[in-house]
């Protein structure tokens, strides 16, 4: 998992919009999905076991946060941190907190 927070960013852009890219990745992809999902106090993603999937992930927890599980290590996301899964990594979430954890996902799916 690589991690990066939207405060820690340089903008680029300036002055006619502030841009702050917090991933780059090159490559031929068939297919890209967005969601917008609202995590539950003590809800964990997937309910039991780990999630792997052929798609790599992009997060960015827009509210709240998450606790996650990958490669081993637990860490804490918070609101302006941004997540990347390369596909095929083990990993799960949950939050752990008192408040719902807002996030945006997104999906790629490379070519074959």
């Amino acid at each position: 998992m690589e991690k990066v927070n939207v405060n820690e960013v340089e903008p680029i852009g300036m002055p006619m919009y502030e841009m702050k890219k917090m991933f780059e990745k090159t490559g031929n992809f068939k297919k890209v999905s967005m969601s917008v999902i609202s995590l539950t106090p003590g809800e964990r993603v997937p309910a039991e076991g780990v999630s792997v999937h052929e798609e790599d992930e992009y997060s960015y927890i827009y509210s709240g946060e998450i606790n996650t599980y990958a490669n081993g290590e637990y860490s804490v996301e918070k609101a302006g941190d941004a997540t990347f899964f390369p596909a095929g990594e083990e990993h799960w979430c949950i939050n752990e907190s008192d408040e719902p954890c807002l996030l945006v996902c997104f999906m790629v799916t490379k070519e074959d």
